[in-house]
């Protein structure tokens, strides 16, 4: 053409372009065809929508309308930005989307991230983690970041809805203004259109074309300039590629010691609190609701898209309701906000998104993982993707668990420095689906019958390996596998299969004794009691076990009845006869009966000697001791402490715990506080290691004791505070009579001595202490 553009014509670009194509005898359509660009592209710059075209688009079309010389310079002119302009991304057809609120709680994430986008080296950010978690929202908050900064391009390319990795080059080049678009020429065409500028590209929701992951690695090869950021529930696994795992947020609360205005500053509570008064501005967190508050959001795993759905029912229920309606259902629908995607209405919805996106052995592994409902180590994974055959000892498992992290719909489980193996654990949402979903396959009673077998094992492991010196590894163990058990026992029950659940109860007799689960062991004994048809060996287990148990809660009466039927029952088995009889002989100490108790614990050292079984032994000599110890002869009691101490070199550290609360005992009656004090600091420091209940009780009567001998009543009054605390918190109580005598005169004589607001005072802070505390306070009495 190369005539230049008349006087008077339209000063804007978009209306510039508009007159030239014209002129030229263009539609869009056939100038977007020569120009290489999308019709979309010159739609939108001919209305407006884009102000700010690249360069390269505006070489483009000057060379398809033919521009030259004067024509050509005019029109790059009107092309340049107005000083005064707003900062408007116009590369491509789609602009960053505007959140509708503000971003909380995830300050420390954008802080790393900044961090990482200020390194050049770092060319590919993922941000991964699973559906509701916020990828998107700190993509677009990022990515404003670096676009208000004026130096680097940023152009949004949606991929929500779509499915196939072949339309993922088309999509970029049509949120760049490139048209006809294919994976082999958009590198080329990328690297025309970005030329020497900065540009980042926000690729956002890749997790349903991670098979075109390879183009992201081509047009990072081929682009200097170019840099990306993607959002998926899974790594798109390409060189180069820095993965940030996005987690639920923070939710640290103890809603017993923290005000309500630091509940509410709990970013997972801030955001919970934020939608509420939304549909109800009058709502305020207090002290009568905040735990229930609390306890919501940490049911909705903390998930921002889970707390945004929840908020809104809080306009026609209580948070009660709430919460309980959570606990026997997954999350209504009829309250999401409407401008959210499909995908996203529910969180169900969320999760099925990705279900989805699984292929078929994948589904079928998280379906069964539903069947477990706590962290679970891999062999439990095993189990239940083997059902009611026996686990293979191929990768199948581990293959099934790295594929379900990569895709973010499991995560290794956070767990303290002691976790016996690695752990990992389905969000509670997202494993709510996965049990709908076994469920709705037929497959829930084959995955159950795979979590049975692997606790019945693990069970019978743990009967030698909590009384053996690997004891507190195999508590650790037993813990991380508790949720498993009470799923495996609760169904076995349910099923009318109470044997079998006893042997997984009975298993675990020590770890409900010394980590104060005792309310719970003594409720799945009594329960598979009243079910019929138990056979005589289960039975006397489920017997002996809830008989120790109600013996550890003080209630002498219903052990007595429970141990006599349970010795008269498991005639048959010795061991469990050795076993009854040293529980029976603690009974009759506790009511007073010392012949009684004497003739029991012969009887049960007889028949641990008999079985070759030390800590039974052991075990039953310290008792022995302790029935000397009662009648006078506290030199009898050292003899059998001395000969205890020797069977138990190779038991249990807690078999020990005794042996030690009754040396300290020794100590004070013979009047040697320091000597008292120095055996409790051992004890308090294996049952630190230990978290054990039990013998923390105990233990703490001559401590208190110890400290009136050294005449600080006040210490003896944080040290009973401490105890009474305990009491309260697990049911573990002192019942020999005794040691209560003994803890009673104390606290009688140190009121009297104190006085009643100093004794309140003490008292009341001692409820408050824990075990490093008494070891301060033990350190420098010691000092």
């Amino acid at each position: 053409m190369g005539t230049p553009t008349k006087r008077g014509a339209p000063a804007s670009f978009g209306a510039q372009l508009k007159a030239l194509r014209e002129v030229a005898g263009y539609t869009q359509e056939e100038l977007a065809t020569i120009a290489g660009l999308s019709v979309h592209a010159v739609s939108a710059l001919e209305r407006g929508e884009r102000r700010r075209p690249h360069v390269e688009t505006v070489r483009a079309l000057s060379a398809a309308l033919d521009l030259t010389g004067a024509a050509r310079d005019a029109f790059v002119d009107v092309a340049r930005t107005p000083a005064d302009s707003a900062p408007v991304d116009g590369i491509g057809s789609v602009s960053l989307p505007l959140p509708l609120s503000a971003l909380l709680g995830r300050e420390s994430d954008l802080h790393t991230l900044r961090q990482w986008i200020a390194d050049p080296a770092v060319r590919l950010i993922t941000l991964t983690g699973p559906g509701g978690v916020g990828k998107t929202r700190l993509g677009l908050e990022i990515a404003r970041g670096i676009a208000t900064e004026a130096v680097t391009r940023v152009v949004f390319v949606p991929l929500a809805a779509i499915r196939e990795p072949k339309f993922v080059a088309p999509a970029i080049g049509e949120a760049l203004g490139l048209g006809d678009i294919t994976p082999l020429d958009l590198p080329k065409r990328l690297r025309i259109a970005c030329a020497d500028r900065p540009t980042w590209l926000v690729l956002d929701n890749f997790e349903q074309v991670l098979d075109a992951s390879p183009l992201v690695a081509d047009l990072l090869s081929a682009v200097a300039s170019l840099r990306l950021l993607a959002t998926s529930r899974g790594a798109l696994h390409v060189r180069g590629e820095r993965e940030y795992s996005l987690g639920p947020l923070s939710l640290d609360v103890d809603p017993e010691a923290m005000s309500p205005a630091d509940l509410a500053a709990s970013p997972a509570i801030r955001l919970f609190l934020e939608r509420v008064r939304d549909v109800q501005p009058e709502f305020r967190l207090t002290t009568a609701n905040g735990h229930t508050v609390a306890a919501l959001c940490r049911r909705l795993d903390a998930l921002p898209l889970a707390l945004e759905l929840a908020a809104p029912w809080m306009k026609v229920l209580s948070a009660d309701d709430l919460l309980g309606r959570l606990g026997r259902d997954v999350l209504p629908s009829t309250t999401a906000p409407r401008d959210l995607p499909e995908r996203q209405q529910t969180m169900n919805a969320t999760v099925a998104w990705s279900y989805q996106l699984l292929d078929e052995s994948e589904q079928r592994a998280f379906r069964r993982f539903g069947a477990l409902p706590g962290p679970f180590p891999l062999d439990a994974a095993a189990a239940v993707l083997a059902g009611r055959e026996s686990a293979s000892a191929g990768d199948e498992p581990l293959r099934a668990v790295a594929g379900l992290i990569d895709k973010s719909l499991l995560a290794r489980a956070e767990t303290s420095a002691v976790a016996t193996c690695p752990l990992y654990q389905m969000l509670e949402t997202v494993r709510s689906f996965a049990a709908l979903e076994l469920a709705a396959s037929g497959e829930r009673d084959d995955a159950l019958e795979g979590l049975v077998r692997y606790c019945t094992e693990e069970a019978s492991l743990a009967t030698l390996g909590l009384v053996g010196p690997a004891q507190v590894e195999w508590l650790d163990r037993v813990r991380e596998d508790l949720e498993s058990y009470r799923a495996a026992v609760a169904w076995l029950i349910e099923r009318g299969r109470p044997d079998e659940a006893v042997d997984i109860a009975w298993g675990l007799i020590w770890f409900w004794v010394i980590r104060g689960h005792v309310a719970e062991g003594l409720r799945w004994y009594e329960q598979a009691l009243t079910l019929p048809s138990l056979p005589p060996g289960a039975e006397a287990k489920a017997l002996l076990g809830a008989g120790m148990l109600w013996y550890t809660q003080g209630d002498l009466d219903r052990a007595r009845s429970r141990l006599r039927r349970a010795r008269a029952v498991g005639t048959g088995d010795m061991e469990i006869v050795a076993h009854t009889e040293n529980i029976l002989g603690h009974v009759e100490h506790a009511a007073g009966h010392m012949q009684a108790a004497r003739d029991c614990f012969a009887r049960s050292n007889d028949g641990f000697r008999a079985l070759g079984i030390p800590w039974g032994t052991g075990h039953t000599l310290t008792a022995m001791a302790w029935v000397a110890l009662e009648s006078g002869d506290i030199g009898q009691a050292e003899g059998l402490l001395n000969e205890a101490t020797s069977e138990l070199r190779h038991a249990g550290p807690w078999f020990l715990s005794l042996m030690r609360y009754l040396r300290a005992l020794v100590a004070v009656r013979r009047g040697h506080p320091d000597e008292a004090i120095a055996w409790v600091r051992e004890s308090l420091t294996h049952i630190r290691q230990l978290h054990d209940k039990f013998a923390f009780v105990y233990v703490l009567v001559p401590l208190a004791a110890a400290s009136a001998l050294k005449g600080d009543d006040a210490w003896s009054a944080r040290i009973l505070g401490a105890q009474n605390a305990l009491t309260e918190t697990t049911g573990a109580r002192v019942v020999d009579a005794s040691a209560t005598e003994l803890q009673e005169r104390v606290e009688r004589e140190a009121r009297a001595r104190l006085g009643p607001e100093r004794w309140a005072q003490a008292y009341a802070a001692g409820r408050k202490s824990s075990i490093d505390v008494l070891l301060k306070d033990i350190d420098r009495a010691r000092a």
